[in-house]
């Protein structure tokens, strides 16, 4: 097992932090289910276990959140994928279309 595996399944402690409610636990469920069946392509694309399930300063949906706690993730008319340069996207199928809320890495490549 990878140590991107075994952060991975120790991210359940996570759920014991007091601004985890009962909606954002059934969002780590399904996240992470997701999250290993997409394992490799994630860690090539950059992706940290920290930054996927980063808890914010503020409660949900204030501060800065990782994309492992978004409510997205219930929601039976959206459909996770990963994008070209590695970003989670969220497609979700609406009666006029699809609609496409993307999570990406913020890193600057200027130094």
């Amino acid at each position: 097992m990878s140590a991107f595996e075994q952060e991975l399944e120790a991210t359940g402690e996570l759920l014991k932090n007091e601004k985890i409610s009962k909606e954002l636990a059934r969002a780590h469920v399904r996240s992470l289910a997701w999250f290993r069946q997409n394992l490799a392509e994630l860690e090539a694309a950059g992706w940290s276990v920290a930054e996927l399930y980063r808890i914010g300063t503020l409660s949900f949906p204030y501060s800065e959140w990782g994309p492992g706690w978004l409510t997205l993730w219930n929601n039976e008319k959206c459909s996770p994928r990963l994008g070209r340069r590695g970003e989670i996207e969220f497609v979700l199928h609406e009666a006029g279309g699809d609609v496409v809320q993307s999570c990406r890495l913020d890193r600057s490549y200027l130094s």
